[in-house]
């Protein structure tokens, strides 16, 4: 989906015709004027896509309904792992190049993401944090245990200990 002003956006999946939510398997990310939906479909059958979005200059905290799809699923994935949380000024333009899940991945994670107008970005893991030496990418030792958080968090303000939460993967 192309915009042609700076927008802030999220997205709803549901199962049609209980309206099981399935948001977890949804992740949007913006790269330039490009806004990407990325679905993961855990079992056949129909699936209805919400899509809300707000002019980024507007401070209202509700997003408004501008699309639904209905997606025919045929064949579902073999496996699906839901894709991070994402908190409200993730969704005013950022872009994750990797990791998009952690479920198996090694001990060694690369994080390579953009978020426009931070002054810096840390990795956490279980509130350890891990300053990024650029905007764009660092590595992370992460433990495997179940229930642990890894978080990626942005400083917008410059004062040292003000970081807010983009995304949280739970292992």
């Amino acid at each position: 989906m192309d915009k042609d002003r700076p927008v802030k956006v999220t997205g709803n999946l549901l199962k049609a015709p209980d309206n099981s939510d399935f948001s977890n398997l949804i992740f949007t990310h913006t790269k330039g004027n490009t806004i990407s939906y990325l679905l993961q479909i855990p079992s056949e059958g129909y699936y209805k896509l919400q899509v809300y979005a707000l002019p980024l200059t507007d401070d209202s905290k509700t997003l408004q309904g501008v699309f639904n799809y209905l997606i025919k699923c045929d064949r579902a994935a073999s496996s699906v792992f839901p894709y991070p949380n994402q908190y409200a000024q993730w969704k005013e333009g950022c872009y994750l190049y990797e990791p998009l899940i952690l479920h198996d991945s090694p001990g060694n994670v690369r994080f390579k993401v953009y978020v426009p107008k931070a002054k810096a970005v840390a990795v956490t893991f279980n509130e350890d944090g891990t300053i990024l030496t650029t905007p764009e990418m660092t590595y992370a030792e992460l433990d495997k245990s179940k229930g642990s958080k890894v978080k990626l968090n942005a400083n917008f303000s410059g004062e040292e200990a003000k970081y807010s939460t983009l995304l949280e993967y739970t292992l």
